[in-house]
């Protein structure tokens, strides 16, 4: 019979020893399949390809929009900018035919109805315009609606004081089919300096307009 204590302690331990690979087993598993799956992933979806992936991306857009941009075809000049008539030809807008006869720059001050003197902020401008209704039905000529651009393309309305002037009463007048109205003065208040290079006239407040190239 053997009793040796040392021989019992031993037996005791063998089935931890003989356990401690299955316990690793899982993990080591584990560890194997994660590896497989990483292998067997898409290169598009593996994280170091992302970020180029991205930047590609970004610049291509932007690549794609900029040439966009840059070929678009150039919109149309503004009115003001076109190319118009000279001053003495014949125009027209609308059921209105206008010849301008001329440009005049009377200063600060112009003598309006029964002597007054009428003073402009700037300076004033006046165009002088011959205006032939050429249509079937009468009609009055819009003082509010014809337009001064300078060199540069800025617009200015007609001053109101042009309703003070001798000429008043050929804006509220009916002008009849067939008839003209000559001299018509057309006020406009500039700042001082002013280069009028072009005048656009209308037979209405809704009409598109003519231009006529002052200078």
């Amino acid at each position: 019979m053997n009793n040796n204590p040392g021989n019992a302690s031993s037996s005791s331990t063998f089935p931890d020893d003989a356990t401690a690979p299955a316990a690793a087993q899982p993990t080591s598993q584990a560890t194997t399949e994660q590896a497989s799956r990483k292998a067997d992933r898409p290169w598009f979806k593996m994280k170091r390809y992302l970020l180029p992936i991205a930047l590609v991306a970004v610049i291509s857009t932007a690549l794609a929009v900029n040439s966009r941009t840059n070929t678009k075809t150039p919109t149309s000049l503004p009115t003001a900018q076109a190319v118009a008539p000279d001053i003495g030809t014949k125009v027209r807008d609308g059921t209105f035919e206008f010849v301008v006869t001329g440009v005049e720059r009377p200063g600060k001050t112009i003598v309006g109805k029964v002597g007054a003197t009428l003073t402009a902020q700037g300076e004033f401008v006046i165009v002088r315009v011959d205006v032939t209704n050429v249509g079937s039905k009468e009609q009055r000529l819009g003082c509010s609606c014809q337009f001064l651009f300078n060199d540069k393309g800025q617009q200015f309305a007609p001053s109101p004081a042009v309703l003070s002037t001798k000429d008043a009463l050929k804006y509220v007048q009916w002008i009849s089919p067939g008839q003209t109205v000559k001299d018509t003065s057309m006020l406009f208040d500039v700042a001082p300096g002013t280069k009028a290079a072009n005048i656009e006239l209308h037979d209405s407040p809704t009409s598109q307009g003519v231009m006529v190239k002052l200078a």
